[in-house]
């Protein structure tokens, strides 16, 4: 907006004198608006508006449009933006946090102003943190840098094609079956109940805390919800909604988590609340580790040891595990477990005829 024309005119239906102007706008367009004055019509206040309210008037005016226009080009406009676009998306709030340190540190810069090396130092000030995390911040600044491109007001994304060094993946290290023993045997009520359904069913921590007593039938569990920083949502992925057969070992721990929460609706709750994030075990499981003098590993720890014992049992097919624990691609489970399973080749056995099921019996290798 370049420049703004005004004048006092009168409405012959109106009490108070009104302000007609014109704002000229940089790609040549003309808007022409009326504005009540809420000054009375009179001829002593004619000269009073001629003189010096139009004059203030203009001036406050132009400021307002001048503000208006840098704040459209700011980067958090398009971030006010970004969220309504995606607050319908699944874990939206436990993005939340991400977001505002995005907006934080971005907010007041005009997007044009915004380059790579400042999205690197970004991304650099966060510290410590793995590479997937960074990710999530990243995906937030490329994507509110994508509606200023669509508004055409940056010709490229900065953010887009920044590549993380290869970092070395977290080392999986399951419980031995000495120390789930241990595990269980020093847990108190809840929380024991909790590790028993975790160790023999491979479920995500947000998925025990969504069981609801509806949902434990008789040869199987289904897993339909998640809860996770008190969000209650859908499971991780569309392969995550799941039917999880009844193991014979995660029987007790269910029968005993009913009883206590038999008034509830969910099947983990306090004080007839539902426990709304896994941090709820934190202090306890800690503890837990110290008495039965076992290294720290996260609870989640309990999902590795399930997809590892049941590889290395040699009695499920790798699709048959990826679907028990959710997984939308057993390659997911190749790739991440596999060192857990290099030396199973060798324990088959040998006397295997191998075309038995597969060709008749009539067919013979030769070999001269």
């Amino acid at each position: 907006m370049q420049n703004i024309k005004a004048s006092i005119i009168n409405r012959e239906d109106r009490k108070f004198w009104y302000v007609m102007y014109y704002v000229y706008f940089e790609n040549g367009t003309v808007k022409k608006v009326e504005e009540s004055s809420k000054v009375l019509k009179t001829e002593k206040t004619l000269k009073y508006m001629q003189t010096k309210y139009l004059p203030a008037w203009i001036s406050k005016k132009q400021n307002e449009l001048s503000l208006q226009k840098f704040e459209s080009k700011k980067f958090s406009c398009f971030f006010q933006k970004y969220l309504i676009e995606h607050d319908t998306d699944k874990g939206f709030l436990n993005r939340l946090p991400i977001y505002r340190k995005v907006v934080q540190y971005f907010g007041d810069f005009e997007v044009s102003k915004i380059n790579r090396q400042m999205v690197k130092d970004f991304l650099f000030s966060l510290g410590d943190i793995k590479n997937d995390s960074k990710k999530k911040y990243l995906t937030c600044i490329k994507g509110v840098l994508d509606i200023a491109l669509d508004s055409e007001l940056i010709s490229k994304n900065v953010a887009k094609d920044i590549i993380f060094a290869k970092e070395a993946k977290e080392a999986i290290n399951p419980f031995s079956t000495d120390e789930i023993l241990l595990l269980l045997k020093n847990a108190d009520d809840m929380l024991k109940n909790y590790l028993g359904i975790a160790f023999y069913t491979g479920m995500r921590s947000g998925e025990i805390l969504g069981l609801m007593h509806g949902d434990i039938l008789s040869n199987k569990i289904s897993v339909k919800r998640s809860i996770s920083r008190g969000n209650i949502t859908s499971p991780k992925t569309i392969g995550s909604i799941r039917d999880i057969p009844m193991f014979e070992s995660v029987k007790p721990f269910l029968r005993e988590q009913i009883k206590q929460s038999s008034k509830s609706l969910y099947l983990f709750n306090q004080n007839g609340t539902n426990i709304d994030d896994v941090s709820f075990f934190r202090y306890r499981w800690r503890e837990l580790l110290k008495v039965c003098n076992i290294p720290y590993r996260t609870i989640y720890n309990t999902r590795h040891t399930f997809i590892t014992a049941m590889l290395n049992s040699g009695k499920f097919k790798i699709m048959d595990i990826a679907a028990i624990v959710g997984h939308t691609s057993p390659q997911m489970i190749m790739t991440r477990y596999a060192g857990f399973i290099k030396e199973n080749h060798l324990k088959i056995d040998t006397n295997l005829e191998i075309f038995s099921d597969t060709f008749s019996d009539s067919l013979k290798f030769k070999i001269d």
